[in-house]
């Protein structure tokens, strides 16, 4: 029996099973009618005996060798799920391709031998109901938490390279240790060759992907180092920088250690959170400016992508700080394309990842700089002097329209239209800087400032391995400047709750451009660039006026742009 024999053969029994249950609630339903007739109750109501559902549609996906879809195979939807119907098959690979040169219906050892790794070789017996181990290890590898295949190693990945990543994958994701056959094959020059040469980008940024989307991410970066896979799965020379090996290697090294520190704090907030990740202390500006906030650590999509952030930072950096000469001429007529960033060019044209994915991971990485250097410049002091001094901006209603905010500095409320006190003007110039920030990374803030604090206690612990103090006090030095940090970026975070500041980016102007041009505001006001920075004017007196009237906001603006009034 072929697959999509056994496929119909399953719609039928689906279809049986069905026509009986329908026929025996349609026979309830008669009964239920003639208890009806016969009591003569016209007030009664009857339940109509239910349609028979349809069967399920089998869909047949034909091969398509070119996207390493070898075989062709049958699909239907059983319920909540999709299920795939295949044969039992065996294959032979020419030197040249990870695509089957021939592709037989073989025996159940011949497929269970033929796959990539012995705990994805046991096939459950739909007569016995049971799971069978035809190689013999997958029960045994499951136990002991083993990645290893189930033919000699080396035959293995050289028959599909591809595996050698999904071994890593696998190993990451069910944290499970890879065998020693498996490490050494891995790390052979032939395996690196075929990766680069015979598999897809495509396919090798999915599994990056993966990798990053798994339990272990760390884990799955550290194995790629220690096997020798980095450079050919983050080929930093095809992004046009000119990066030597010696680099490269200390590059990602830095990268794998500053995603370790970003993990283990990551993990350290889930475990004791701090104040500023509870979504609970931010509904009040998130929900007045419409803003769905999903603190980093119920966030995966964010969290995937400040682990790419945290790896390939190191690299932005390096390239970053490379003299001019150094770095490649980029031709005027090469267009925009060849003007873009290493980390843009590596994940878009080598991993082929999203350009969406690739900008959120430049921006998460520009936001940690600007977070540092605001910290660097004595932001820590200012966030300091607002929680002691107690400024608060507060936002009551669901919206703009309809709400309102009110200003506080201790107990007393403040008009922000008119308040001069030295505490409540800095306060408010700490709002601005830190807006600024926040209107260009959006909701990746946290995951930006998480990035930040992590280089900072990487800094710490390389800093601590230049030199030795013996005894106790190096210990209680390194835990007390470990905690200065992380405490210094908390009351960062908590001051920027405090100020209402969470969801700014999607603040909208008091006064928009028709108003502007043709309402009496600035009624001179010419095209161009100049109408920018009346905006950007009006953002900033927002910010640093929360709730103020409209009307002073008119006159603000017509006092730094006279010539337009």
């Amino acid at each position: 029996m072929v697959y999509h024999e056994f496929a119909l053969r399953l719609v039928l029994r689906i279809d049986a099973v069905a026509c009986i249950r329908i026929g025996a609630l349609q026979d309830a339903s008669q009964q239920q009618q003639q208890q009806v007739k016969d009591k003569d109750d016209k007030n009664a109501t009857t339940t109509k005996p239910p349609k028979p559902p349809k069967p399920p549609k089998i869909s047949i996906i034909a091969a398509n060798p070119s996207q390493s879809k070898h075989l062709e195979t049958a699909t239907m939807k059983v319920g909540k799920f999709w299920v795939d119907f295949v044969n039992l098959r065996a294959e032979e690979y020419t030197n040249g391709s990870r695509i089957p040169d021939l592709m037989r219906i073989g025996t159940a050892a011949e497929d269970a031998y033929r796959r990539d790794l012995t705990i994805n070789s046991l096939f459950y017996n739909i007569n016995t109901r049971q799971v069978e181990d035809i190689t013999g290890k997958g029960f045994d590898h499951l136990r002991r938490g083993v990645i290893a295949t189930p033919l000699p190693a080396l035959t293995t990945l050289l028959d599909d390279p591809l595996r050698v990543l999904r071994s890593v994958r696998f190993a990451a994701r069910l944290r499970f240790t890879m065998d020693d056959d498996l490490r050494n094959a891995a790390q052979n020059e032939k395996v690196r060759v075929a990766l680069a040469q015979k598999v897809a980008r495509e396919r090798i940024g999915s599994e990056v992907d993966l990798m990053l989307r798994s339990q272990d991410p760390v884990g799955a970066m550290r194995l790629l180092i220690n096997l020798k896979l980095v450079g050919t799965v983050f080929p930093v020379d095809g992004t046009g920088e000119n990066v030597h090996e010696e680099d490269s290697e200390r590059i990602f090294g830095t990268g794998l250690d500053l995603l370790s520190t970003t993990h283990n704090h990551l993990c350290d907030c889930k475990a004791n959170r701090p104040f500023w990740c509870d979504t609970k202390q931010t509904t009040p500006s998130t929900t007045y400016f419409g803003v769905n906030e999903i603190v980093l650590i119920e966030d995966d999509e964010a969290r995937r992508r400040l682990w790419y952030a945290a790896f390939l930072k190191p690299l932005k950096d390096h390239v970053q700080d490379m003299d001019k000469p150094d770095k490649a001429k980029v031709g005027r007529r090469q267009g925009k394309k060849a003007k873009r960033s290493a980390i843009m060019k590596l994940m878009v044209d080598e991993l082929k990842r999203p350009l969406r994915d690739a900008d959120a991971v430049e921006v998460i990485m520009k936001a940690a700089d600007d977070f540092t250097n605001l910290l660097d410049a004595g932001c820590d002091l200012s966030s300091t002097a607002c929680i002691l001094g107690e400024v608060r901006v507060i936002y009551h209603g669901d919206d703009d329209a309809t709400g309102e905010i009110t200003c506080h500095m201790g107990k007393r409320v403040v008009n922000s239209n008119t308040e001069d006190d030295p505490l409540w003007l800095h306060a408010m110039e700490h709002r601005l800087l830190v807006s600024k920030v926040l209107g260009r990374v959006g909701s990746l803030w946290r995951a930006a400032l998480i990035l930040s604090l992590s280089e900072q206690l990487l800094a710490l612990e390389h800093d601590e391995l230049s030199y030795t103090i013996e005894g106790d006090v190096f210990e209680e030095a390194h835990v007390e400047e470990h905690e200065g940090i992380i405490q210094k970026y908390d009351a960062f975070a908590a001051t920027m709750l405090q100020l209402g500041l969470i969801g700014i980016w999607s603040q909208e102007p008091l006064i928009d451009g028709r108003e502007i041009t043709t309402d009496g505001v600035l009624p001179n006001t010419p095209r161009g660039p100049i109408f920018r920075e009346i905006m950007e004017e009006q953002a900033s007196w927002m910010t640093t006026h929360p709730g103020g009237r409209k009307m002073n906001l008119i006159k603000h603006l017509q006092k730094v742009f006279p010539e337009f009034v």
